[in-house]
Formats: C-alpha cells, sequence, structure tokens
C-alpha cells in the first residue's frame, strides 16, 4: 500500500512529463535560411582546417632539429584521426566530438604562444584550433538540424 505522499508525487511526476512532453511536440522549430548551402561550406572550412592541423604537426616534426619523434606525431595526430571515420560519414557527433577534443589543443596552443620559445608556428596554431573549433560547431548544429528533416528556406 502506498503513502498518500507517494501517490503525490507519482501524479506530480506524472503532470510534469506530460506537460514537457506535449511542449516539446508542440515547439516549432525556426527553419533556418540557406541550410544546405551553410551545411557544405561549414564542412569544407573544417575540412581544410582540419587538414592544415595536421599539416603543421608534419611541419613540427620534419623540422626538428633532432630528426623525427614519431611517437610525438603520433600523439598530437592519433586522437584527431580516430575522428576521421565519423567526420567522412558526415555524422553530427562526430563533429560534437571534435570540438571537445579541440578545446584541449587550444589549450596546448595558448600555453606555446605564452612561452618564452614561442614561433610564429604557434600562432597558426591557435588560429588553426579556434577556426576548426568553430567550424566544426556550426557544422554538428547544421548537419543535426539537416538530417531531422526540418524546413529550410
Amino acid at each position: 500500500m502506498q503513502s498518500p505522499w507517494q501517490t503525490n508525487c507519482r501524479a506530480g511526476a506524472q503532470v510534469v512529463l506530460t506537460t514537457f512532453s506535449s511542449y516539446m511536440s508542440e515547439k516549432a522549430v525556426k527553419p533556418i535560411a540557406h541550410l544546405a548551402k551553410k551545411t557544405r561550406y561549414s564542412l569544407w572550412a573544417t575540412g581544410i582546417s582540419y587538414a592544415a592541423l595536421f599539416v603543421l604537426f608534419l611541419y613540427w616534426n620534419f623540422t626538428r632539429t633532432s630528426g623525427i619523434n614519431w611517437v610525438v606525431l603520433a600523439a598530437q595526430s592519433l586522437p584527431l584521426l580516430l575522428l576521421l571515420p565519423g567526420l567522412a560519414k558526415k555524422y553530427y557527433r562526430s563533429y560534437s566530438w571534435l570540438c571537445f577534443l579541440l578545446l584541449i589543443y587550444f589549450v596546448m596552443a595558448v600555453d606555446g604562444i605564452f612561452m618564452s620559445t614561442r614561433n610564429w608556428s604557434d600562432a597558426v596554431f591557435v588560429g588553426l584550433t579556434v577556426t576548426t573549433f568553430i567550424s566544426a560547431m556550426l557544422a554538428a548544429r547544421w548537419l543535426q538540424r539537416s538530417q531531422k528533416g526540418t524546413p529550410n528556406v
């Protein structure tokens, strides 16, 4: 047998769930103007800046005075390469994960730009991480919107 308090809590929770689900089903989603074009441009910008990050990593490792350190190159590139299959298939979640991963690279880039041994490539690294983050964030949002079938203008 349930106490009156348990009955009231269950009834209240049911009212909240019903109200929330009816709100979500009735909520109109505004269409995004030129969604396909914006998605294409953001995917293009993400791909270029993503590839430029790899070129920068290769530049750093091939211009070292001590020679190529394959372990460092793998540590720099492997996290980004793990997302490559999802990015190629245009999964919006892969683009969202790329944004999370780029936050680590951004911290490393900002740390490098404030070092006394900074170089022009450190500033390029900051710019590439910011560019990749913004374009991947937009791509994730617009891919999600276009895959859910919302109308576009």
